[in-house]
Order: C-alpha cells, then structure tokens, then sequence
C-alpha cells in the first residue's frame, strides 16, 4: 500500500525539486513512470537506427566545487546535471576531502510530506492513471495536429519502437516519456545518480543529511490541477521537445561531456532553455504544482543559508543550471554579502 503511496507522491515531489524546474516534464522520469514495459507486435519491423552514444565510460571527476564564504565559514556547492552518460563512474577526490570536514550535507532532493491515509492512497492511484491519458480516451494521432504527430511517431520508432502506450498518453507526458527513452538510446540517463552518491559517501562518513520539507496538504488537489493544463501548452510542449530531439540532442551529449570533464563555461550555455520553458509553462498552469517547485527552491535555499552561516565546513548539492543567472544560486548568495569562488 505504501508503495502505492510512493507512486503517487513522486510525481508531485519531482515537480518540486530543481532538477524538475531545470528540464522540467521533458525529463522527468516520474511523471513518465508507467505500470509494465509494453512490447511491440509480433509483425511490427524493427527499425535500425544509427544513434550515436556518448563514448565516456569509466571515472570522471565532474565540474570542481564552488565556495560561499562567509567569514571563516565555507559551504561547498557541487553542481550536477542531467542527463549524464549511463556508464560513467563518478568520483571526486575534492567531494571527499570536503566530507572529510563537513558537518552538514544539503542534496538536490526534498523530503515529502503529505496528508494521505490507505483510502486517499488508492483514489490518488486511480486519479493519476485517469490523467496519463486523453479525453474520452482519444488516442496521441487523435489530439495533436497532423504534422506533429507524424514528427512523434517518426522520433519514436527510432527510440522507442517497442513503447506503444505512448499512443495513449496525454501530449506532456507522451513528450517526457520519448524524451527519456531518447536520453536511454544515447547512453544518457536522466537519474541524479550522483547526488545520490553524495548521500551514500556523507552517510558512510556521518556526516549529517537535511533535507528540504516540502508540505502537500491536498495532493489530490494538485494531481486535478494537472489535469487542467490547456491543450495547446501541451501541444507546445510536444513542439519544443521534438524540435530538440531533432536538432539538439548532440546539445544534450556534448554537455554531458562537458560535466564529466568540468568544462565549467560550456556548462553555462542555456541551449535546452526553449524546451524548458514551454513544457515548464505548461506546468505553471497548476498553481499548487508551481507552488511545490517555488517552496523546494525556498526551502533548500534556507538550508544552504543556514549551513553557511552555523557551520564551518558544509557541502550542498545543486542542479548546475541553477547556479548561473540573475536569480541562480551564486547572484543570490552574493546578494547576502557572502563571496563566491568559481572551481
């Protein structure tokens, strides 16, 4: 039952985290999470595709650490990305010197909590299956203009051959869904795997995990508001993903690279942010939705304020999109009077 619960919470909590708020719905493997793998019929062709795979494989370092001072305190931030090669081993000997010292790890992840009991459980499950799929089930050919559709099937029997539910899905998480398995057949993956090896190096040293809490009081509520969201910011959405699929996944390798060899100004090119911000804008048509990413981004801000100010050595985990800009995590660090170190 509690797993059922997880289900339905993980969609709302991605919504929340920056990783969400940087490539929103397009990458987001929760909101594209779906109950069996679908296998494509026996008569249907394979189609052979030449995709090409990003060629890191083994350890890479990523991007240094930058330093928020203040006085003799000194939080590390370690900016992360996604997607990132599959087969690549992360470590950073600076990460574990820095945890080595620290008092306080701050990841790129919330803890959730929700008013919801085994009954809520179950209406929240079927409220989320009914909203994965069109009105009056209409079918993907159905409710995008001619042309896009042909663009989408052409994109996903190159990617995803075999995923037929797609068919079926509304257009955002039809777009989130191709976009992954685009991620997946280019040896990418979106998964914050290394925030998630941050964890597991500050826990094997003790060193003590805060997480934001982000506080749901009516999650059904919220899952409605979704169900909400125009057709034509869908359709946008759908547009802005193909578009760079099309033209702009070698974007997403090249990055991916980047991160791995900590190329920090390639990583401050923003070439994904059209795609970002139509699927992002079809999202803030929910305004409980786009409160549960604007309290993540409080909340985790507060923490690092926190750290930098109570401790002498603090390490914080980011997506790194969200460390560059007039209202990133560095501007608004220093706007507090603290002094930032770029690696």
């Amino acid at each position: 039952m509690f797993r059922l619960a997880a289900r339905i919470i993980a969609p709302l909590a991605a919504v929340s985290t920056l990783a969400l708020a940087c490539l929103s719905i397009a990458s987001s493997p929760a909101w594209a999470q779906t109950e069996a793998t679908p296998v494509g019929s026996a008569t249907e062709p394979e189609i052979e595709s030449e995709i090409e795979e990003v060629t890191i494989v083994g350890e890479a370092a990523g991007p240094g650490l930058w330093k928020v001072r203040n006085g003799d305190n000194t939080l590390y931030i370690l900016g992360t990305l996604s997607p990132l090669p599959k087969k690549m081993e992360w470590r950073s000997r600076e990460v574990e010197s820095v945890l080595s010292r620290a008092k306080q790890v701050i990841p790129a992840r919330s803890d959730v909590v929700a008013d919801i009991g085994p009954i809520k459980v179950v209406q929240l499950y079927m409220q989320y299956r009914k909203l994965r799929g069109n009105e009056d089930k209409q079918t993907l050919e159905q409710v995008l203009p001619a042309d896009l559709y042909q663009r989408f099937e052409g994109l996903r029997q190159k990617y995803a051959l075999r995923e037929r539910d797609m068919l079926q899905r509304r257009p955002l998480l039809a777009a989130g869904e191709l976009w992954s398995e685009a991620l997946s057949r280019s040896g990418l993956t979106g998964r914050n795997d290394v925030s998630r090896k941050v964890e597991k190096l500050a826990k094997s040293s003790k060193v003590p995990i805060v997480l934001p809490k982000i506080f749901i009081d009516d999650p059904k509520a919220a899952l409605a508001e979704v169900g909400l969201i125009s057709r034509d910011s869908e359709v946008a959405c759908m547009r802005s993903t193909l578009g760079r699929m099309e033209s702009d996944l070698d974007s997403a390798r090249r990055r991916a690279e980047a991160w791995a060899v900590g190329d920090i100004e390639a990583l401050r090119s923003r070439a994904s942010s059209d795609q970002q911000e139509a699927c992002w804008s079809a999202l803030q048509q929910s305004p409980k939705i786009a409160a549960i990413r604007q309290q993540f981004e409080d909340e985790w801000f507060k923490l690092a304020v926190k750290a930098v100010e109570t401790h002498d050595v603090a390490l914080a985990v980011v997506p790194i999109s969200e460390l560059f800009g007039r209202n990133g995590v560095i501007a608004r660090m220093r706007a507090r009077g603290y002094s930032v170190d770029d690696p």
